[in-house]
């Protein structure tokens, strides 16, 4: 089966006070239909840039993004980020319909679709709220169903939830995964988190530090549907390790008995 999406020897460099910033050296990798895929690395080294790439919303220095299983042609992208980005004038209902609008939907096919996000992302009794009146998690909540309302191919996900707190961002990780085992995206999600990448992830990809590099790729191979409490399970103390090792994250515990 030819990838749905392929990164061929792409770098990034970016004009600097001292002459250039290298971001990205040299990263190739394929993405498959389907396939939930999360990238994880140290901070700066650039994940982000690599997801803005994809997105088309930079183009690279050198190398270049493919889609193969769409003959070349582009997909259609829902992006979240760390923030929101709700627009603070527009009801919960109205930030979701958003891209149906742009899409120039019939008005009745885009009160059904919101109608059915807004049930299946449970916010219900918020359609009118405005973005000041809702909670961290509750905004990225009406984030994750703009994005999925219009039925992207491909779904890049930025550190969608960094910013949120341990219990909220367990139920987002339940939300977003119950949506794309529903609508089966193909899903490019950065995170600093190796425990996020792992209960998400089919397939985690370690970039070096700054400028980026594959460093590693790691296959998931924990049964779906996965629950938080796997993080206790000897083998996802083993594929932590793994990753923590390609991170060169040091292991503080033999540290201190050093």
């Amino acid at each position: 089966m030819k990838p749905f999406l392929s990164l061929e020897h792409v770098g990034v460099v970016f004009p600097a006070d001292d002459g250039e910033l290298e971001a990205v050296a040299d990263v190739t990798f394929s993405v498959r239909q389907q396939e939930f895929v999360a990238l994880v690395g140290p901070s700066g080294c650039g994940k982000s840039t690599l997801v803005r790439v994809v997105a088309g919303l930079l183009r690279p220095t050198r190398g270049r993004v493919l889609f193969p299983a769409l003959g070349g042609g582009k997909p259609r992208v829902g992006l979240v980020f760390q923030k929101a980005n709700l627009m603070p004038w527009r009801t919960v209902e109205a930030n979701i319909s958003l891209p149906l609008e742009l899409q120039g939907l019939p008005k009745a096919e885009i009160r059904r679709r919101v109608a059915e996000m807004i049930t299946l992302m449970g916010l219900q009794g918020f359609e009118k709220a405005l973005p000041r009146d809702l909670s961290g998690g509750m905004a990225q909540r009406v984030a994750l169903a703009r994005s999925f309302v219009f039925n992207p191919s491909l779904l890049l996900l930025d550190e969608p939830f960094v910013a949120l707190d341990a219990l909220t961002r367990e139920y987002l990780w339940d939300e977003l995964l119950r949506m794309w085992r529903r609508e089966r995206q193909t899903v490019l999600m950065v995170t600093h988190s190796v425990s996020e990448a792992l209960l998400l992830a089919d397939r985690v990809i370690v970039l070096t530090a700054r400028p980026a590099r594959v460093k590693l790729q790691l296959t998931v191979d924990i049964p779906r549907p996965r629950h938080p409490d796997l993080r206790y399970t000897p083998r996802f103390g083993e594929l932590v390790r793994r990753l923590r090792a390609a991170l060169e994250i040091p292991n503080l515990a033999k540290a201190a008995e050093t």
